[in-house]
């Protein structure tokens, strides 16, 4: 409560002039106790507008903490919705890479299986493959007046016992088709012709060779696929006054294999 204020002279005259009422006395006891009401009522509304200052700057305060926190909100909001949607793509991709590993795991089942077959495959064919040469004695076989069958009895390879070092003739076991090859060597000769002539079961198929003068040493060599039935037989011969030489190199030989069946 603020200290009592102090009534000036001219508060006192104005009162008393300005009342016409009989009972003065009264009227300027009145008057001087409604003044100091009025100065009691203006010292209180003071705390009032400071209450309502107070309550306005909190409520000021509020609203900027709740819009602080409805931004807040908002950009995790957006930040949620870019997580969905990184999370939607890594599932995307996730699929994609386990379907792709799905695919790749199929294509190795198929592989694997292939081999397998393969290797049945494999288990129960038929093999054949030989290899033979003149070898030693080292020097030239020729020439004879005849064409003669030529025995190569070095045997290298001979898978299936399909060829006959006793005779020089390969003799096809299964129907199918095979590789047959044939070369020829001369050494220290420039007055006989070297060559072979292949033969099919005493027909003539092809021949190999060269002239006498065109050097000392002399390689040739061909080969030929074929398509034979079993029994069907295959060798070379010596043409007539023709040769062939041979050593530890083994220079002239005869070879063939089976390839596969039809």
């Amino acid at each position: 409560m603020p200290p009592k204020k102090q009534h000036s002279t001219a508060d006192v005259i104005d009162v008393i002039f300005g009342s016409s009422d009989e009972n003065s006395g009264s009227g300027l006891e009145s008057a001087f106790t409604s003044n100091e009401h009025k100065e009691d009522s203006a010292g209180d509304t003071e705390p009032q507008e400071t209450e309502s200052l107070s309550s306005l700057f909190v409520q000021r305060d509020i609203s900027a903490e709740l819009k602080s926190l409805s931004d807040l909100v908002n950009q995790q909001g957006t930040t949620l919705l870019e997580l969905k949607s990184e999370l939607l793509k890594m599932q995307k991709e996730n699929t994609a890479q386990e379907t792709e590993l799905s695919d790749m795991k199929t294509r190795l089942a198929v592989s694997e299986q292939e081999v397998e077959n393969l290797k049945k495959e494999n288990t129960g064919r038929e093999k054949v493959a030989f290899s033979a040469a003149l070898g030693l004695p080292a020097g030239l076989r020729g020439p004879f007046g005849s064409e003669t069958t030529i025995v190569y009895k070095n045997v290298l390879t001979n898978v299936g016992n399909a060829y006959n070092p006793a005779t020089g003739i390969f003799t096809a076991l299964y129907r199918g088709v095979y590789y047959i090859r044939f070369t020829g060597g001369v050494y220290d000769n420039n007055r006989y012709n070297i060559g072979v002539n292949l033969y099919k079961n005493n027909h003539f198929l092809m021949h190999l060779g060269e002239n006498s003068i065109d050097g000392i040493a002399k390689h040739v060599s061909s080969g030929v696929t074929i398509q034979l039935e079993p029994g069907d037989q295959m060798y070379t011969r010596l043409p007539p006054y023709y040769v062939l030489w041979d050593d530890s190199f083994f220079r002239t030989s005869f070879s063939g294999f089976f390839l596969f069946h039809i």
